[in-house]
């Protein structure tokens, strides 16, 4: 906690301690203070979400896959259905789809397990592109806030007469200030887009072998 205390010193005055997440807030000013809370607490949200969203269990489990494997080489599908239809995974909610079909032909089957997967493989991919949004807007909310702070300074310069350090620093540490918080933001997002973006390729394909070697399964009992 040390490293987010700093002290401000008043000329003639004692220095006051202040927390450094409250001056952030407030050198932010009432416009971009909370534009950035709110930017951080989606930033946060968001991540958690595709953190549980993207991952081998929530898409292609292995042990669930196997089960299901071996309930359609025992010819057991009524088991298998109801495993699939019983798990929360992505893999569970296309072979739910696929096995109910099933009862028409294997090619109106496999034509509705297509289209489960790629809407959601595109739910999963527009709930991550925010993150990417989120990568793009932070450093443009940060450049805005500098060309604020920049306009606030030179007109207090303009107004004539020699200005004050005081009167300038409302200018100067809003120009500063949003651009740091605007990369901090935008960093981490960016980071984390691109390594979610890769997990997500990843499992996917895990998740189009896997179906493929269920449906060769289901093909051959």
């Amino acid at each position: 906690m040390d490293a987010l205390i700093f002290f401000v010193q008043v000329a003639g005055t004692e220095p006051v301690r202040e927390n450094l997440l409250t001056w952030y807030f407030y050198a932010c000013g009432p416009f971009f203070g909370p534009i950035f809370i709110l930017l951080s607490i989606v930033f946060v949200t968001l991540t958690i979400m595709n953190w549980l969203a993207i991952s081998r269990n929530a898409i292609a489990p292995p042990d669930m896959i196997e089960q299901f494997q071996a309930q359609l080489e025992s010819k057991k599908y009524q088991e298998a259905y109801e495993l699939a239809k019983e798990s929360d995974s992505l893999f569970g909610r296309i072979f739910a789809v696929g096995l109910v079909k099933m009862s028409d032909d294997f090619a109106s089957a496999k034509q509705a397990m297509d289209d489960t997967a790629e809407e959601e493989v595109m739910r999963l991919e527009h709930r991550l592109s925010y993150l990417g949004t989120i990568a793009s807007i932070a450093p443009m909310l940060g450049l805005l806030g500098t060309v604020g702070g920049m306009i606030k300074t030179f007109s207090v310069i303009a107004l004539g007469g020699p200005p004050q350090a005081s009167d300038l620093a409302d200018g100067i540490s809003l120009a500063l200030v949003t651009t740091q918080i605007g990369l901090m933001v935008a960093i981490p997002a960016l980071v984390i887009f691109e390594v979610f973006k890769n997990r997500l390729t990843r499992f996917v394909l895990e998740l189009n072998v896997q179906m493929e070697n269920s449906l060769k399964l289901f093909k051959q009992s």
